[in-house]
């Protein structure tokens, strides 16, 4: 692996998992954590403006059958609170949408819960046995200096991918933390809109299965001792994310992949992405959906994005910053 290349490429219930660990640690331990028209209420008709150079994280799916537009947001799971606020026009059509579709269903708490558990790894397998003591030794001093001494002694069990996803939350340039999930279901629940998964915890966990303990362990050493580079690449993908750039944000984390296999990369990216894309026609039939996915999924010739116009669904990038409102006209 080149010394400069730090793992952060996780799925979903990972970065949820950090977060959620981070946040309230008596919580996680349970949690484990692990734009279109139409919005009509009432004679109002909302119009979205469209973006320039097709630059957003929001986007409006219509056409192909659809009598409505339906939307698709691109998240980040990990931001400085400041930084996870959603715009007016997202604002809007959360209120708009008959439901949300995350990644997973964060309103079920069993659902995170057995994620969580088959997060556990075989054979009683425990982190000290992957690595060397030197190698447990800088670890355990990593997590000890960034307050996360007591989350990292209680997950020695657990998958090192899982554990290596509180460094990308150790080196955070803020004490509040939060995920662009958590705001749009703030939002959610005040509109009293029904939570949905694309998939389950328990299949995402079933991902990382699949990549050897002893490669994760090695990532996560990785991690950690190179935590100036990293700490340089977790602020170049939040500025592309600011920017709003899915095709560079893409780019650039495939780029900083830690070296996974293309076989590897597949399953975590592009086969979830057409999965998700063939879901879509029955949980948009006959209704208007959000769905809000990492943005990395988003951007790229096998992106969720490209896949839907190829099923011949019309896409729109909406302008997505904050203080723009949105139109108003009566029909």
């Amino acid at each position: 692996m080149p010394k400069d290349k730090v793992v952060f490429w996780f799925p979903f219930v990972t970065s949820n998992f950090a977060h959620m660990m981070k946040k309230s640690f008596t919580y996680c331990m349970t949690l484990f954590t692990l734009s279109g028209l139409i919005a009509c209420q009432g004679k109002s008709q909302s119009t979205f403006m469209t973006a320039a150079n097709n630059k957003s994280l929001l986007w409006e799916v219509s056409g192909n059958g659809l009598h409505q537009p339906s939307y698709i947001f691109g998240t980040m799971h990990l931001l400085c609170a400041e930084d996870a606020q959603i715009s007016d026009p997202l604002h809007s059509i959360i209120q708009l949408v008959n439901e949300i579709y995350f990644e997973i269903d964060l309103d079920d708490l069993g659902e995170l819960f057995n994620g969580a558990t088959m997060g556990v790894m075989q054979n009683d397998t425990t982190l000290s046995e992957l690595l060397t003591p030197e190698e447990f030794s800088r670890v355990k001093e990593f997590f000890e200096l960034h307050g996360l001494a007591m989350q990292f002694n209680l997950l020695q069990n657990m998958q090192p991918m899982l554990i290596g996803s509180l460094v990308y939350h150790a080196i955070l340039p803020c004490e509040q933390t939060d995920g662009m999930e958590m705001a749009i279901m703030q939002a959610a629940h005040e509109y009293h809109k029904e939570i949905k998964g694309l998939e389950t915890a328990a299949f995402q966990v079933s991902i990382l299965e699949q990549i050897p303990y002893g490669k994760q362990a090695a990532d996560l050493v990785h991690s950690v001792d190179s935590i100036s580079a990293g700490t340089t690449q977790i602020e170049e993908m939040i500025e592309l994310y600011k920017k709003q750039d899915i095709d560079s944000l893409l780019a650039y984390s495939l780029k900083n992949d830690g070296g996974d296999s293309p076989e590897i990369q597949d399953k975590m990216i592009y086969q979830r992405n057409k999965n998700w894309t063939n879901l879509f026609p029955p949980i948009s039939k006959g209704q208007q959906i959000l769905i809000a996915v990492g943005a990395g999924h988003l951007g790229g010739e096998k992106g969720l994005l490209q896949l839907l116009k190829n099923k011949g669904y019309t896409l729109r990038p909406l302008q997505n910053d904050r203080n723009i409102l949105v139109k108003n006209s009566t029909l």
